[in-house]
């Protein structure tokens, strides 16, 4: 459970997000620089050591995930000031779902769980807002906010970071931007702000095994692009679930409607000038490009491991086929010298063939059994060569014998040719009419 000193054990741990809201719009200020809380955000992402270890073992003391429960919901709450009212405070079930007008259903997008669930905006008007983003779920109402508890150790720490950020926005001065709206922005910085940190990860891992295959095939670098690959492939997914959220919201004037609590907007489909939600649209669509940047991005680094992987087998392939040929040309050279030893081996025998009485017996044995070795390995490896030589879309090079198999196939062909007979005028006449339809078939 997160203890009542959060702000405290947080401050130490991350950089703080500022935002200022103007009248014609919303506008993001990092009151320290992005490079420091993106440094954080990869030392959790790959599990490295953060330079203060003190702060991050003073946080894993603090910060401990909850234990799944059957009846209670545990979950954090601030009030529109930005201050916490209650930390992991577990409310039963069924009256959670009274007090706030959800349904039973909507238990699977907040309940404490390790399992991922696809990123989604529940709409319950008037009353509240579900959000389920990567590690956030949280229920946005006109005057607070309830983030809901975690179960993954891991996840606990980012939650940590983000219950920080938002409690910096919320005590920020908000001007004429509804409390529900400031939430909302805050929800999606931190998400597009993990999605980003983690992007900038796996890309530097992947160019970097990427240009080291380039220069050398190993079996070890092949494996770890496997794995990395595995993992850009699930990052590519949830971002582009995300980007398809946000997109089904855009689209839904309904959905944007009921999102207004603080000054309510009715939706009417039948007016001929529908309600303006310009002010919701431009923030939605600001955090849809950088999504869709993300996904591209993505996209563009899987498919640079697809064509490296294809060259990479060529290579194998093609160092496969060497050893291949390689293995043939031995059992070619072995074939000759074992027919060169044949008729040695004849000779060999205890029995009489009045060679042995001859002066040039055994030169004659010794030049014949060469020269059929070699004449042997010879023709192999011509047969060899042929076979090596592949065209493209099955075509031989072989004109002249291609040509000498037409000319006979075409003089057989021209010799077992049948003689029929022409029609005669009366015939074609006959035929013109039935083809035509003029007169029957006498």
């Amino acid at each position: 459970m997160y203890c009542t000193g959060l702000q405290q054990s947080l401050r130490s741990s991350c950089k703080p997000l500022f935002k200022c809201w103007a009248s014609g719009g919303l506008s993001v200020v990092r009151s320290m620089s992005t490079k420091t809380r993106n440094h954080r955000l990869e030392e959790i992402f790959e599990n490295k050591k953060p330079p203060q270890a003190a702060d991050k073992a003073d946080i894993t003391r603090k910060l401990k995930p909850v234990t799944p429960n059957d009846l209670f919901v545990s979950c954090t709450k601030f009030d529109s000031k930005g201050n916490i009212v209650e930390v992991s405070k577990n409310y039963p079930k069924m009256q959670f779902l009274k007090e706030n007008d959800l349904f039973p259903r909507d238990l699977r997008n907040i309940e404490t769980t390790s399992l991922d669930i696809i990123p989604s905006f529940i709409i319950r008007s008037p009353a509240s807002i579900i959000v389920n983003l990567l590690h956030i779920k949280a229920l946005i109402k006109k005057d607070q906010v309830m983030i809901f508890d975690t179960s993954t150790p891991e996840i606990a720490k980012k939650l940590g970071l983000f219950m920080y950020d938002l409690e910096m926005v919320l005590r920020l001065p908000s001007g004429n931007t509804p409390f529900e709206f400031r939430v909302l922005e805050g929800i999606l910085i931190s998400t597009t702000t993990y999605l980003e940190t983690e992007m900038k990860s796996h890309a530097s891992i992947c160019n970097r095994i990427l240009a080291e295959l380039e220069e050398d095939v190993d079996r070890t670098k092949l494996q770890e692009l496997l794995i990395r690959s595995k993992r850009l492939s699930s990052f590519h997914q949830r971002t582009l679930l995300i980007r398809d959220v946000l997109d089904d919201l855009l689209d839904n004037d309904e959905d944007l409607a009921a999102m207004y609590m603080t000054h309510p907007k009715r939706y009417d489909p039948t007016v001929d000038n529908p309600t303006d939600y310009s002010d919701l649209e431009m923030l939605l669509e600001a955090y849809y490009n950088h999504c869709d940047e993300l996904v591209q991005q993505a996209g563009s680094l899987l498919n640079d491991i697809k064509v490296t992987e294809e060259i990479v087998n060529i290579i194998l392939d093609s160092n496969r086929n060497s050893l291949m040929v390689f293995e043939l040309k031995v059992a070619i050279y072995t074939l000759g010298f074992t027919v060169a030893t044949l008729l040695p081996a004849f000779y060999g025998m205890n029995l009489k063939n009045y060679i042995e009485d001859s002066n040039l017996g055994f030169a004659a044995v010794v030049v014949f059994s060469i020269i059929q070795g070699v004449i042997i390995t010879a023709i192999n490896f011509r047969k060899l060569r042929g076979v090596q030589k592949l065209p493209m879309m099955g075509k031989k090079d072989n004109r002249r014998q291609g040509g000498r198999r037409y000319n006979w196939h075409h003089w057989w062909r021209a010799k077992r040719r049948t003689k029929y007979d022409r029609p005669t005028s009366s015939e074609k006449d006959v035929l013109w009419r039935m083809i035509n339809d003029d007169k029957p078939l006498k």
